[in-house]
């Protein structure tokens, strides 16, 4: 019996022995496969701090183009509305300043640049011819625009609806009309047509508007005086009155 136990006990430490030896040979092999790794490198390189990103460039945005001065042209070339209201402010003051001359002088618009001039119409009508064609084209958009009117933003609240003026659109405690950049050029569209129908006119009549008028209506021209001069009084305010809200340039 004790023979039998001393043999399980010698061949269990055995066995060990033999299992610590294949771990000691083992050991050489492993690690010869493994490749070297210089000093400082591994543990740096696994470890090294992280670098901060480089922060994104931001871009600026473009702020876009608004009217300016008080003619409030855009500050180039080009069909937009803000050259086309620059246009019609000229229109309006022109036509304003011909009706005066010719409500003093009896002369018609064409008839006042000969005198200003000295020059015979026959010599100029190829600039009249283009200048009328311009006129009217650019009125009626025919050469196209760019660019749109924005509103000002509101003060007070919101207009509440249950009134004429609320239906219409308008402020209930603003003035019924006003002088907006739309309908200022609205109303410089309709003086660059009138210009050009005048300047028609002279040219097929001989007179000049406020004589086409009389011939229209019937009526002498100091019958209208009264209502003459308030509209030159209207075209040469809203002529030079800049009116509210902006005008933005589209991006091309």
């Amino acid at each position: 019996m004790a023979s039998a136990l001393a043999a399980r006990q010698a061949l269990s430490a055995l066995s060990f022995r033999t299992a610590i030896r294949g771990a000691r040979i083992a050991t050489p092999s492993l690690t010869a496969v493994a490749p070297t790794i210089p000093r400082g490198l591994g543990v740096s390189a696994l470890f090294s701090s992280r670098k901060a990103a480089v922060p994104a460039k931001s871009v600026p945005a473009t702020k876009p183009r608004t009217e300016d001065g008080i003619f409030g042209t855009s500050g180039g070339f080009g069909f937009t509305k803000a050259n086309e209201l620059f246009v019609g402010r000229v229109a309006m003051l022109g036509f304003a300043a011909s009706l005066l001359g010719e409500a003093i002088t009896g002369a018609g618009i064409l008839s006042q640049l000969n005198i200003e001039t000295g020059i015979p119409i026959t010599e100029t009508e190829p600039l009249l011819l283009f200048f009328i064609a311009f006129t009217v084209l650019g009125a009626i958009g025919g050469l196209g625009d760019r660019g749109r009117f924005v509103d000002d933003e509101p003060v007070g609240p919101p207009v509440k609806p249950g009134s004429i003026k609320a239906a219409l659109g308008l402020s209930e405690d603003g003035p019924l009309f006003g002088f907006t950049k739309a309908n200022e050029l609205f109303v410089g569209r309709l003086a660059q047509l009138g210009f050009a129908a005048s300047l028609i006119g002279e040219v097929i009549t001989g007179k000049g508007a406020l004589a086409q008028l009389n011939v229209e209506i019937g009526v002498p021209v100091w019958e209208l005086e009264p209502l003459l001069l308030a509209s030159i009084a209207f075209f040469f305010v809203a002529a030079i009155n800049p009116g509210t809200g902006k005008f933005i340039n589209d991006e091309e």
